[in-house]
């Protein structure tokens, strides 16, 4: 029996992703998938069960690859210093994948994340090295002491509002004053 074709499926999620940035997620059906992917649409049923499961597929493959980007950085190492390569590295991300954060930052704020069912396990797989981060940086006494997501909310968000900015130039600050305030916002 052949495998599945993972360039094609690679091209489904892509589609996918490319028809949400452009017309948003309720505007995503199956034919307009297959016909962008270029494939017939029962094709679609090889590889997901439905356009739910499509979805879900495709956020989980872009926080994935998100996660794979900004954690790697020294968890065990000095809170200020490695906080400060985080931070670079979410900016370095969203500018080569723009449209990958983008992308998520839509599932995010869509009502259609409930409906998908992805467990607080699925989504924050990958991203465990975060929350050794935090529980190193309370513990030696440099962090804020409060809940782990929320401490990297105020890391995380503001690079990606910095970059959706940047993008449709309507801040000319630096990003290292962004950096700045968010390490305020972290830092004892």
């Amino acid at each position: 029996m052949r495998g599945l074709d993972s360039e094609k499926e690679q091209r489904i999620l892509d589609s996918t992703s490319d028809i949400i940035m452009t017309q948003g997620i309720a505007a995503v059906s199956l034919s307009k998938i297959a016909q962008q992917a270029h494939i017939a649409s029962g094709t679609l049923y090889t590889y997901f069960k439905d356009k739910d499961d499509m979805l879900r597929s495709l956020y989980l493959n872009r926080k994935t690859k998100l996660a794979q980007a900004i954690t790697q950085f020294d968890v065990h190492g000095d809170p200020k210093t490695e906080l400060g390569h985080f931070m670079d590295l979410v900016y370095q991300y969203g500018q080569t994948h723009f449209d990958d954060l983008m992308l998520i930052r839509e599932f995010n704020q869509a009502p259609i994340l409930n409906q998908l069912q992805i467990s607080k396990t699925e989504a924050y797989s990958g991203f465990e090295r975060l929350a050794i981060f935090v529980d190193h940086g309370v513990t030696t006494g440099a962090f804020v002491d409060i809940n782990a997501q929320i401490l990297m909310a105020y890391a995380y968000t503001p690079v990606v509002e910095y970059l959706i900015a940047s993008k449709n130039q309507t801040i000319e600050a630096p990003f290292s004053q962004i950096k700045w305030l968010s390490e305020r916002a972290v830092l004892k």
